[in-house]
């Protein structure tokens, strides 16, 4: 019974740290606007697409992977502050 609560509060604590929260797309993001989620492209389900673009003064740099429908799911982004012009 013991191992039985203990396996039980594992799963809860790995569901929780598999979820990921979407991300919403900026303007910019390749998935922004009308068009974001007509979006397709013809690369291979699982590639990843970099996209750099300004945003508010700083730098934003994401990554989009291409799901099994060939449209485009945001993964990852971050900023980065940008110096001079």
């Amino acid at each position: 019974m013991k191992y039985l609560g203990l396996t039980l509060l594992c799963a809860v604590a790995l569901a929780g740290c598999t979820a990921t929260p979407d991300l919403e797309p900026l303007p910019g993001s390749l998935t922004y606007g009308e068009t974001g989620p007509s979006r397709k492209t013809i690369a291979a389900p699982g590639t990843k697409i970099p996209n750099r673009f300004r945003h508010e003064g700083r730098i934003v740099y994401e990554t989009y992977e291409v799901q099994p429908d060939h449209t485009y799911k945001l993964i990852r982004r971050s900023f980065v502050d940008s110096m001079g012009n």
